[in-house]
């Protein structure tokens, strides 16, 4: 069952009243970052490692924040969000593009979101066309699933509380 977000807190976001939509919450872009070397998967973690990552610096804000832009090439970003989420015990969260992102010829992809999460997640754009994506741009939305019980156990994995030190 979809759990409708009227309760929930979103520390972080700069627009609450305007991201607050009638299924989920609107995510915004705090970071882009480009990829620059390989990661490695595998079964046990064990052997994890995350990419090198090249952060893009958002110009100077020469007039309002709102007006700043970065112009994408055609390429995957690793995103981080604005928006401080924390997933409730008796849900999974899931984050979907906005359709505007869709129709600008890009794409945001994200892994399921366990029960107990809490942080500053993550999110890989996706560019098939150029993109100007502005500063704090509504690019996702996050949307809760109800459980149909609480969750035997909630979420302890290395992205706990990530990205909260900003």
């Amino acid at each position: 069952m979809l759990s409708l977000l009227t309760d929930l807190e979103f520390p972080g976001a700069p627009a609450p009243d305007l991201q607050r939509q009638p299924a989920g919450f609107d995510l915004t872009c705090a970071q882009i970052a480009r990829f620059t070397g390989t990661g490695a998967i595998d079964l046990t973690n064990s052997r994890r490692e995350l990419p090198a990552l090249s952060p893009l610096a958002w110009p100077p804000a020469s007039a309002a924040a709102e007006s700043v832009s970065l112009v994408l090439d055609p390429a995957g970003y690793l995103v981080t969000y604005n928006e401080e989420i924390a997933v409730p015990v008796d849900c999974a969260g899931i984050v979907l593009p906005r359709s505007s992102l869709m129709r600008c010829g890009a794409t945001l992809h994200s892994a399921l979101w366990d029960p107990g999460y809490r942080g500053r997640g993550q999110g890989l754009l996706t560019v098939f066309s150029s993109l100007r994506l502005y500063r704090d741009a509504r690019i996702g939305q996050f949307i809760l699933l109800r459980l149909e019980a609480q969750a035997d156990r909630t979420y302890d994995g290395q992205y706990q509380g990530e990205n909260l030190d900003r």
